[in-house]
């Protein structure tokens, strides 16, 4: 594991004119500095912390039935049901700050796996409810309005090449893929982008953004800018590939990205 730093963005003029009048606006630039690092982690490291950190994130109190990251791998590898882990576990190593969360989400091909996946985690957790939404089969503790699971299909062609391009890694005995970084930028942009998305989740999915440009500037993982554009094209044809470009520049330059 290794720290890296993330350079703040420059002040603007307007920042500068506030701190004219309240220099406490400041702040402390060292402590900022140890705040904004992010750590070159493996994909087992990101995935196991972010799962660590769910776990105080998910209050027992509320939740009779354990939701666990490993038997739901084990299962599904038992079974031989091909996935992506995606959603915060499966980004966490392009971010280089693994987050708590309170779902697992998995990706499939639609149909036959897709349906056996569905199958094989109401054995699982039978105490859970699952309700279909479009393109994803979610599941919840009973009474609760937030799932637990999400277990989703393609419902963009970014998904489809997300699907294909996913990098492998072992979790102990387990193996599973999760997004490679391009898909992982767009599968963020395309959620940005979505009608209808809570305020709230989109604001989340600029900081991903955000902290996944940031990390490849000093990570190994560099971004493919020409692959990245592709994806940004399959997300919003005719002005995908050219946006998604002008966020990572953004990003690059401290700020964290927003749309027109």
């Amino acid at each position: 594991m290794k720290l890296v730093k993330s350079n703040p963005a420059p002040l603007s003029p307007k920042m500068a004119a506030r701190l004219t009048t309240a220099p406490w606006l400041a702040g402390d630039p060292e402590w900022e500095a140890v705040k904004s690092t992010t750590r070159i982690l493996s994909v087992s490291e990101a995935v196991d912390e972010c799962e660590y950190l769910s776990d105080f994130h998910r209050d027992p109190a509320n939740m009779p039935t354990k939701i666990s990251l490993d038997r739901i791998l084990q299962v599904l590898q038992k079974k031989r049901i091909p996935f992506v882990l995606t959603g915060a576990h499966g980004f966490s190593v392009w971010t280089g700050r693994p987050r708590a969360t309170r779902d697992v989400d998995l990706l499939l091909k639609h149909g036959r796996h897709y349906i056996r996946a569905v199958t094989a985690i109401k054995e699982l957790f039978p105490n859970l409810e699952a309700r279909r939404f479009g393109t994803v089969t979610a599941f919840f503790v009973r009474g609760e309005t937030h799932s637990v699971i999400d277990i989703s299909y393609p419902a963009r062609p970014d998904n489809d090449v997300t699907l294909q391009t996913a990098i492998w890694s072992k979790k102990r005995s387990l193996r599973y893929r999760i997004p490679d970084l391009e898909p992982a930028l767009a599968n963020k942009y395309g959620a940005m982008l979505a009608l209808g998305r809570e305020p709230g989740k989109r604001a989340q999915d600029m900081i991903d953004f955000f902290w996944m440009v940031k990390h490849s500037l000093t990570s190994k993982r560099k971004i493919h800018l020409k692959r990245l554009a592709a994806l940004g094209e399959m997300v919003w044809p005719g002005g995908g590939g050219r946006e998604i470009l002008r966020l990572v520049e953004e990003a690059k330059a401290g700020k964290v990205p927003v749309l027109d």
